[in-house]
């Protein structure tokens, strides 16, 4: 490891990273969305998905000096995740 410590991604990609995690801040929405009568693996994927975005986010903000590819596929991976909660909690038939 080096001894660097911190985040030294350029400061557009940081505003990107944290527009991206705007999302789970409707966690409380979602968790109220949340069929009664469904699974419990649902509400606690709900659980997880907020703290899932914020360390994608940080760890994206880390590696963007040494790996930027792995940076933006972070990003797209938070995307597909903030889609697929929605699509998990708005699912008919669960």
């Amino acid at each position: 490891m080096s001894g660097r410590s911190g985040c030294r991604a350029p400061a557009w990609f940081i505003v990107l990273a944290v527009v991206m995690s705007l999302p789970a801040l409707l966690t409380p929405a979602l968790l109220s969305a949340c069929p009664p009568d469904g699974p419990d693996m649902v509400r606690t994927l709900v659980w997880i998905y907020p703290f899932y975005v914020v360390v994608a986010a940080w760890l994206a903000c880390l590696c963007w000096d040494s790996r930027r590819t792995m940076a933006w596929v972070l990003l797209a991976l938070m995307a597909l995740t903030h889609a697929g909660i929605w699509m998990l909690v708005n699912a008919p038939g669960l």
